[in-house]
């Protein structure tokens, strides 16, 4: 009876929700750190939070994001939408929306706040892009 309720989808859905996981909450972030930047006219900051979310992209982000691509892929059969993600994985979302919570609430300076935010933003904005080519490459 449960298995029916199972929301299971292929592996090519998971791989799509990945990337739109990864690109929507990127988009978000970069954003609201780019809004708080630039409400102080904080330019120069912002193109540093670029840089360090470029190499914190390819360094960390990719990394892990290969890494969920394998462990996807790897997987048979349809497969529930809540596995686009290992457990570990979502705990860690779950540390990292509390910690931006903190963030936005502390009395962290407004140039801080913002660099980190839209660094991070950047970081998985950036790194999506190996979710949609591993998404595009299994739809062709």
């Amino acid at each position: 009876m449960f298995a029916k309720l199972k929301p299971a989808v292929s592996r090519k859905t998971l791989l799509l929700t990945a990337a739109l996981f990864w690109t929507a909450v990127g988009c978000l972030l970069l954003f609201k750190g780019a809004r708080a930047l630039m409400s102080e006219s904080h330019y120069a900051i912002l193109a540093v939070a670029i840089i360090i979310g470029s190499v914190k992209g390819r360094m960390i982000f990719e990394k892990s994001a290969r890494k969920n691509i394998t462990r996807i892929l790897d997987k048979k059969g349809k497969i529930c939408l809540g596995a686009v993600f290992s457990y570990k994985a979502w705990g860690l979302i779950i540390v990292m929306m509390v910690m931006g919570r903190m963030l936005r609430t502390s009395n962290l300076p407004l140039q801080v706040y913002g660099l980190l935010v839209a660094a991070v933003g950047w970081g998985l904005l950036w790194s999506s892009r190996v979710f949609w080519q591993e998404w595009l490459g299994k739809i062709a």
